[in-house]
C-alpha cells in the first residue's frame, strides 16, 4: 500500500495512533458496536506499522511509550530527549519515503 504525504510528523503520529485505537477498539467488537477497521484502514496501518518496524527497537518504545514511566524531572527530561531522537529519525525516514510534505 502506498501512504500518502503527511502534512508534518504530527499528523502522522496522530494518524497511526487513531488507526491503532481503531484497531485495538474493535478486537474484539464491544457491545457499543465498534466495528471493524475498513480494510483501507488495516492496510494503511499495516504500511505505518512497517515504516515504524524499521526504526531501532529503543526508538519505537520511545514513539509507544504514552507517559514517562517516573515522575522525577531527570528521568522525564531523559524521556522527552529519547521521545525527541526517536521523532527525529522516524522524520528522517519519512522525509527519504517522500511521505512528508513540505
Amino acid at each position: 500500500m502506498m501512504l500518502a504525504a503527511y502534512s508534518s510528523l504530527t499528523a502522522f503520529l496522530a494518524h497511526h495512533d487513531a488507526l491503532r485505537a481503531a484497531s485495538a477498539a474493535a478486537h474484539p467488537a464491544t457491545a457499543a458496536g465498534d466495528a471493524a477497521p475498513a480494510p483501507a484502514d488495516r492496510a494503511t496501518l499495516a504500511a505505518m506499522d512497517a515504516l515504524v518496524a524499521e526504526l531501532g527497537e529503543a526508538d519505537r518504545a520511545a514513539l509507544n511509550a504514552a507517559a514517562p514511566a517516573a515522575s522525577a524531572a531527570s528521568l522525564a527530561g531523559a524521556t522527552a530527549r529519547r521521545r525527541a531522537r526517536a521523532e527525529l529519525n522516524l522524520r528522517r525516514l519519512l522525509a527519504a519515503r517522500g511521505l512528508l510534505a513540505g
